[in-house]
């Protein structure tokens, strides 16, 4: 396989790239994820697209990792490029990463007690091929008792909310305000690591 690059700094899509056991590295893509989600919106709108808002949470997941892939590849075009984002949404709100500790604690109240939808989106970029697709999972957290509005201030407080869309992740501590995951686990971790790696040998023929 040609070079092959990580557009992502997240601890946790390096992880689960390890797992393939292909050699890789890694290149931060710096990406406006607010620009590209407005022009996600802005094209549904102009587009007069009706849409519902997994529909579009899922498109904004993709672009996202199409952009993240195709910054990295202009830097270097020898290569073969991931790049990928997790969405996570309700029926009525796309969930990015919490602005401070009071919009976490809003986010994990407002999914308490409700399934939602988390989206990965992936794109996979070189010279000559590029592959897009998503994963997604729906998550269920337990309902919003005291023992659940106890586990919400004590992650908050932790600070590991702050860097994950949907203020949590099924990784950690946020593990516990979960109820039950229907779909792909590692979705929700951040890259459906299966998938891309058949997506990666089918391209290279190995």
């Amino acid at each position: 396989m040609s070079r092959l690059i990580l557009a992502s700094k997240s601890p946790r899509r390096f992880e689960l790239l390890s797992m393939t056991g292909l050699s890789f590295e890694v290149l931060t893509s710096h990406v406006d994820e607010d620009a590209v989600e407005e022009e996600v919106l802005r094209t549904f709108k102009e587009g007069g697209i009706r849409a519902d808002m997994y529909q579009i949470a899922q498109e904004v997941a993709c672009a996202q990792a199409r952009t993240k892939a195709s910054v990295v590849l202009k830097e270097c075009p020898d290569a073969t490029v991931i790049g990928s984002d997790t969405v996570v949404v309700t029926a009525d709100e796309i969930l990015g990463k919490p602005k401070d500790e009071k919009d976490a604690r809003r986010m994990l109240t407002t999914l308490s007690g409700k399934v939602h939808r988390v989206y990965t989106g992936v794109c996979i970029q070189n010279q000559k091929t590029i592959r897009t697709f998503s994963s997604f999972a729906d998550v269920r957290f337990h309902d919003l008792d005291e023992r659940q509005k106890k586990l919400i201030d004590a992650y908050v407080a932790t600070g590991s909310p702050m860097d994950k869309a949907g203020a949590y992740g099924i990784q950690d501590q946020g593990a516990l305000l979960i109820d039950s995951i229907c779909g792909d686990y590692y979705a929700v971790v951040g890259l459906p690591v299966a998938r891309v790696y058949r997506e990666l040998t089918s391209i290279t023929g190995s």
